[in-house]
């Protein structure tokens, strides 16, 4: 494979959608961007993109390859950059917005590390837990995020994928025991961060089934934090991504349950967001480089770029 505009292409329509807007975002004409996706995927011997009327998506093997494609275009733009700032060191200051339970439980934990090694670079971290990550209207050079994104001219680079679990503490366990399938959920106290509704829905999947849970919650509060607390406390059971209850469930303070079963979507993403590919300041790229590796280290995930 040696034509790098195809792989940038096939990216940018991956993150948004279309082939029009990833032609625009790279000042090409759709018939280019067309021509040059079906001349990679005659190379390649596999469909990478499935055409609706709407929107384009991802196939299986398409899914393999952005990961695969995100890498090395990364690393030719970080040769690149590295080549003309050879002996330029990041510096400024660095306005990251993100949100609020990412923030205190990845991002500001290794900071004492990112100063040690980034000096010059003064970081302003806004956590932030409404959902929207503007970071455009709020002047931020990047925003990180954790979920399924929206429709959005960001650029989407997605460091990490998590799972969640379902998990309550050992005395909830003793009093009210643990639910044997989805269904039995009805019967347990759960607590959600859907805290305007009150209401919520759990998706869960097994080898032979797939299961649909709505219910109303016991108690709903929309930080994770809190949450958490609450369920330390016998309160009830949670959802969690796995990295996040990884502590409590070494110190004893959770258990997972439901552990044959998958809670669904699987795979949640994520993603350092910032506004343009085309020019990244060096305390741009050296945070996203920095936080990208780490996140290889802490959600076991090496083979994500």
């Amino acid at each position: 494979m040696n034509d790098v505009l195809a792989l940038r292409i096939f990216l940018a329509i991956a993150e948004s959608g279309g082939f029009a807007r990833a032609a625009r975002r790279l000042g090409l004409t759709p018939a280019v961007a067309t021509r040059k996706m079906a001349g990679l995927e005659a190379e390649l011997g596999v469909r990478l993109l499935q055409r609706s009327t709407r929107r384009v998506s991802l196939t299986e093997q398409g899914a393999l390859m952005r990961v695969h494609a995100q890498r090395v275009i990364d690393t030719l733009d970080e040769a690149q950059e590295a080549l003309r700032n050879a002996h330029a060191r990041p510096a400024g200051r660095l306005r990251v917005m993100c949100r609020a339970g990412l923030g205190r439980h990845f991002i500001v934990p290794l900071l004492p590390e990112f100063r040690a090694l980034y000096p010059d670079v003064a970081v302003g971290l806004e956590l932030n837990d409404s959902g929207l990550l503007d970071i455009v209207a709020q002047g931020c050079d990047l925003a990180m995020s954790i979920g399924q994104l929206a429709d959005s001219n960001l650029i989407a680079r997605r460091i990490a994928e998590t799972d969640s679990q379902i998990y309550a503490s050992p005395g909830y366990l003793a009093a009210h025991g643990a639910p044997a399938t989805p269904d039995a959920l009805a019967e347990h106290a759960c607590l959600t961060m859907a805290a305007a509704a009150g209401t919520t829905t759990w998706q869960f999947s097994s080898a032979t089934e797939r299961y649909s849970v709505s219910f109303r919650a016991a108690l709903a509060i929309n930080d994770a934090d809190a949450l958490m607390s609450c369920a330390r406390a016998d309160l009830g059971l949670i959802m969690v991504a796995d990295w996040f209850a990884r502590d409590d469930v070494r110190r004893g303070t959770l258990v997972p349950v439901l552990r044959d079963y998958q809670v669904e979507p699987r795979g949640t993403p994520i993603n350092v967001l910032y506004p343009d590919r085309s020019y990244l300041p060096l305390k741009v790229r050296a945070f996203i480089a920095f936080y990208a590796e780490r996140a290889r280290q802490r959600f076991d995930v090496p083979e994500l770029a």
